[in-house]
């Protein structure tokens, strides 16, 4: 564990982040609840996953530096707190939201008030691992004059934070959170390269479609509302949908509603685990409500399906 002397105002998290691929720091400051910490875990070389955790006991105020090259991917879990660019201009991370920052170098001022408390999680990526074209297409969408930006893009679902956040350090845990960290920044610059508006051209339904059927596969166990579909798309459920019609034939949720029962489908023919398991993971209530829409899918229940594939195996 490593403490920072609470008089420094001045806080470069590069020097205390570990070197050691699959390494965690906690770092704390001295004479504050241990409430507030933040724990940093290298994911390999040019990527960093940091959990901050602000106490509402007291107000802090801190500055931050990092790396000119650092491209930052927030996402908010609790509370909200104030980052103040260098330009002055003020934004408030709150409520869930996504951001991403490009700071050039410049430091960050970070402002948690007393009362509100403040937890997020922090994907630090290195620009220099990106293709140039793609390091290009960041700079451009995050220009000097406008380094933070906010996006539409959802909290992960607990399921993922879980295995984002798990112990394991193995080099298979460390490459499935690699690609979880890169997947959730290709995220990011796909809804920056995005035309803005609550209209979609022809040219991008493809990609809107794409990005909703991804962000239904990873939360597929988790409760999806379409006030948070119409968040993450910028448009409302009616549009969303008569995109999702034109490029898939199914709404949003009967979209979901096949890659649940096609998941659910795959898993009982290719592994022993349980109904009330796969049910879980599938998003389904329980293994009834599973049976059902496997019979009504299939014309058979789950355990005949099951039968049935292992006759043919």
């Amino acid at each position: 564990m490593i403490a920072l002397d609470v008089c420094m105002n001045l806080i470069e998290p590069h020097r205390f982040t570990p070197a050691e691929a699959g390494t965690t720091a906690t770092v704390t400051l001295p004479s504050l609840p241990r409430k507030t910490h933040v724990d940093v875990r290298r994911i390999t070389a040019g990527l960093v996953l940091a959990c901050s955790h602000f106490s509402k006991d007291m107000r802090q105020d801190d500055i931050i530096r990092r790396p000119a090259g650092d491209l930052l991917l927030t996402f908010n879990l609790s509370g909200r707190m104030q980052l103040v660019g260098h330009n002055g201009t003020a934004h408030e991370i709150g409520g869930g939201q996504a951001w991403i920052i490009r700071t050039g170098g410049k430091p960050l001022q970070r402002i948690v008030e007393k009362g509100e408390g403040c937890s997020n999680i922090v994907i630090a990526l290195a620009m220099s691992r990106l293709d140039p074209a793609l390091s290009d297409q960041f700079e451009k969408a995050l220009p000097a004059t406008r380094p933070l930006r906010r996006l539409r893009l959802p909290v992960p679902g607990r399921a993922e934070l879980d295995m984002l956040l798990d112990e394991r350090c193995d080099p298979a845990a460390l490459l499935r959170k690699e690609g979880q960290c890169l997947a959730l920044v290709g995220h990011a610059l796909e809804e920056l390269s995005a035309c803005p508006g609550s209209s979609v051209v022809a040219d991008h339904r493809t990609l809107l479609v794409s990005r909703i059927t991804a962000l239904l596969s990873e939360r597929m166990a988790d409760t999806i509302t379409m006030p948070e579909l119409e968040r993450v798309a910028g448009m409302s459920h009616v549009t969303l949908n008569h995109v999702f019609r034109a490029e898939t034939g199914m709404t949003v949720f009967e979209r979901l509603r096949m890659l649940r029962i096609e998941t659910a489908e795959q898993m009982i023919r290719h592994t022993d685990r349980s109904f009330t398991d796969i049910a879980a993971t599938c998003g389904f209530a329980d293994a009834s409500h599973l049976s059902n829409a496997f019979r009504k899918r299939f014309g058979v229940t789950a355990s005949e399906w099951r039968r049935r594939g292992n006759k043919n195996g």
